[in-house]
């Protein structure tokens, strides 16, 4: 748990403490004082409630804007490695157009020397 979490954990069971010690504490007969008690529980068990659904509500927007944040850097990442993947596939076809050109000259040296060496 968080200490802001602690705290106000602390705080709500204070206050409830302080609640019941004073219902306790006041001359009231029985009667008076379970029925100041149940209302005073009733009201608790509404604030928590209350209480609950903040923070359940709370939980869901965070988890939200996790997966949302989470989502984007996914596919920024994902259209980062695929422009990183066309440029090296071009690089490559760059490369084979110029190695292939190449062998065609060396082909080519190669039929002239041939050439060269039988008319000598």
């Amino acid at each position: 748990m968080s200490n802001e979490s602690n705290f106000f954990a602390g705080l709500i069971i204070g206050a409830v403490a302080g609640a019941v010690a004073g219902i306790l504490a006041a001359p009231a007969s029985g009667e008076e004082t379970r029925t100041k008690i149940a209302g005073h529980a009733s009201d608790f068990k509404d604030d928590m409630g209350v209480r609950f659904n903040d923070i359940s509500e709370r939980i869901s927007n965070l988890e939200n804007e996790s997966l949302s944040n989470f989502r984007e850097k996914f596919y920024d990442v994902k259209g980062g490695i695929k422009e990183q993947y066309a440029e090296v596939v071009s690089k490559v076809k760059d490369l084979e157009k110029d190695l292939k050109a190449k062998y065609k000259d060396l082909e080519k040296d190669a039929k002239n020397m041939e050439a060269d060496i039988k008319n000598t």
